[in-house]
């Protein structure tokens, strides 16, 4: 008589998890790492991290770059 093992019930989708986190990931990462990870990334981005204003300041000022390389192309093309 064989005796079968379970199959793991979920998969991962490790492409998926590392876009919601914005980390690149192994792809072999189990569930615990992967929660202990999601705290880290919540914790680099929270208030309570010195670093985190360096982080906004950083978003604010490639958000300015964006629209100021917008509005130079529109200028350039015209609008269409």
């Amino acid at each position: 008589m064989q005796i079968l093992k379970p199959k793991p019930r979920y998969r991962i989708n490790y492409k998926a998890v590392s876009n919601h986190l914005g980390v690149k990931l192994r792809g072999n990462e189990t569930f615990d790492e992967l929660l202990k990870i999601e705290q880290q990334v919540k914790w680099r981005d929270s208030k309570d991290n010195p670093n985190a204003s360096f982080r906004e300041d950083e978003k604010r000022e490639r958000e300015a770059n964006i629209q100021r390389v917008d509005a130079q192309t529109k200028k350039y093309w015209g609008k269409k």
